[in-house]
């Protein structure tokens, strides 16, 4: 049954829309909701639906031709994703799979299109939006051309606390953090590599390990590790 409440009305551009407009977007989506590792969707070639991410959180990737992964991101509550098949007829090139249970709402081409020709000030919050996610992905290349793996493990790990982290007595704790796996597509390194970075970084106390979270004990040395030069 659908929810009785609308919650992504939390949403800024979501503001705009007067209550009548809310309710024929509703309407006219579907909310889905998946366990851990589902698939939201795949590539396809003339996709007919964006979404919207209510709760849990979702990785964006893409394939290499020899099946490795690439991490472009994850997608919290509140955020629009698959995106430019509103914004155009775009083939879907990027996977975007839950990390954790979700629950995300299927919004038709036709009817985001109509909402995005009645409140063009949407447009303008979602370009936003897009704006940010390519400025993170304009950092990682850079990341990847002049800073050494150190520096990128640093790098991700405070972008992870600034979208899911927490701060407790020890610092700042990312609940949920990618798997090694997944982190070293981010970093752009091997998980061999990766993992024992993480443990460099540990035992000189600037992060913790405990059970699956991460806590950044010290993240003002941690930003002084990120935007460090590699030696030459």
């Amino acid at each position: 049954m659908m929810n009785e409440v609308w919650h992504v009305q939390q949403v800024d551009w979501f503001q705009e829309l007067s209550p009548e407009e809310t309710e024929k977007l509703r309407r006219a989506s579907v909310a889905n909701d998946y366990g851990p590792g589902e698939m939201v969707f795949s590539p396809e070639p003339r996709p007919r639906s964006v979404y919207l991410l209510e709760a849990g959180r979702v990785r964006i990737f893409r394939l290499s031709p020899t099946g490795s992964e690439t991490t472009f991101g994850y997608v919290t509550p509140g955020e629009v994703f698959g995106e430019l098949a509103g914004l155009g007829d775009y083939p879907r090139e990027s996977f975007a799979q839950t990390v954790s249970k979700s629950r995300a709402w299927k919004i038709p081409r036709m009817a985001f299109q109509q909402l995005l020709k009645r409140q063009p000030r949407v447009i303008l919050a979602i370009t936003r939006q897009i704006g940010a996610r390519l400025k993170r992905i304009e950092s990682r290349v850079e990341d990847l051309a002049f800073r050494d793996v150190r520096s990128r493990v640093a790098h991700v790990l405070l972008e992870l606390a600034e979208d899911f982290g927490r701060r407790d007595d020890e610092g700042l704790v990312i609940e949920t953090p990618p798997r090694q796996g997944e982190l070293a597509t981010l970093v752009g390194s091997t998980r061999q590599t990766v993992n024992a970075t993480l443990r460099e970084l540990e035992t000189e106390g600037l992060i913790g390990r405990r059970q699956r979270r991460i806590v950044l004990r010290r993240p003002e040395a941690l930003r002084l590790v990120a935007v460090s030069a590699p030696d030459s």
